[in-house]
């Protein structure tokens, strides 16, 4: 009899034993799908495309002094650790058949993350401001940038890079001690080693506003004396999840202008934005 019982416990221990790894093997088949849909989740939130692009209504007062329009467009794709990105703008106008704001901006930019704040960075940069004397400047370089703040309400990250600049200008020659008024234009070209460095604010308001501050600094090594500040601002505001209405304000701060022409131009826009 006390056969009889041991051998009935030994034969529902092993039924138990059966049972509990029926359940780890279920439970194992179960969590696996699970985590590789996990894990396919988290690869495919590394890569990311993001499209924002505004139409404005430009009021401008400087060198260029004018009521028109302006695009701009900014293009981001993340993949992984890179991100590839490409930023446009244009601000164009003319009053009685004549221009009076010839604005073009362009730069494409590589970012490779190295660690959860920094990245290295290369830059490529176009731009054009006709009435500032300035007929183009081209722009290589490559350097580095650091997320200082991190949360979720506000972002602080700065960046820095070297490289070579080269520029093409027209100086307006004004003779003086005379009566003739007329004006002369001289078209020259110069090439330098330069810098920029970047400081970036983005602080979200609510769910559905946010406001940005950047302030960058040109540094031309050839002459020091030479350098530009560009200071934008700006607050926008959701009006569904694809339109928002953004308000900006730009100021660009020439030390050293080209001759005859103004040291600062400030932009105030008002725009409509599409966003992806």
């Amino acid at each position: 009899m006390h056969g009889l019982l041991e051998k009935r416990e030994e034969k529902n221990g092993e039924r138990r034993i059966n049972r509990v790894g029926i359940f780890i093997l279920l439970a194992s088949l179960i969590a696996f799908p699970l985590g590789a849909e996990e894990e396919s989740g988290e690869k495919e939130n590394e890569k990311k495309y993001y499209s924002s692009t505004s139409f404005s209504l430009v009021l401008t007062r400087g060198n260029n002094r004018a009521l028109s329009f302006s695009f701009d467009t900014e293009q981001n794709l993340r993949l992984a650790k890179n991100v590839l990105s490409f930023k446009g703008s244009i601000i164009h106008s003319s009053s009685d058949n004549q221009k009076k704001s010839e604005i073009y901006y362009s730069h494409f930019k590589y970012d490779r993350k190295i660690s959860s704040r920094a990245y290295l960075l290369g830059m490529v940069r176009a731009e054009r401001n006709k009435l500032a004397g300035n007929n183009f400047r081209l722009a290589l370089s490559i350097g580095a940038g650091y997320v200082w703040i991190q949360g979720k309400k506000i972002e602080v990250f700065s960046e820095g890079a070297f490289g070579w600049s080269n520029e093409n200008s027209s100086e307006k020659i004004i003779p003086s001690g005379t009566n003739d008024v007329s004006i002369t234009e001289r078209t020259f070209s110069t090439s330098f080693f330069s810098s920029i460095f970047t400081g970036k604010v983005v602080y979200t308001i609510s769910s559905a506003a946010q406001f940005v501050h950047q302030e960058t600094l040109f540094l031309n090594w050839k002459d020091m004396s030479d350098y530009r500040l560009n200071s934008y601002s700006s607050i926008s505001a959701s009006i569904s999840r694809n339109f928002a209405l953004k308000t900006s304000l730009q100021i660009i701060y020439e030390h050293k202008p080209v001759l005859g022409h103004k040291n600062m131009d400030f932009f105030f826009l008002s725009s409509i934005v599409i966003k992806f």
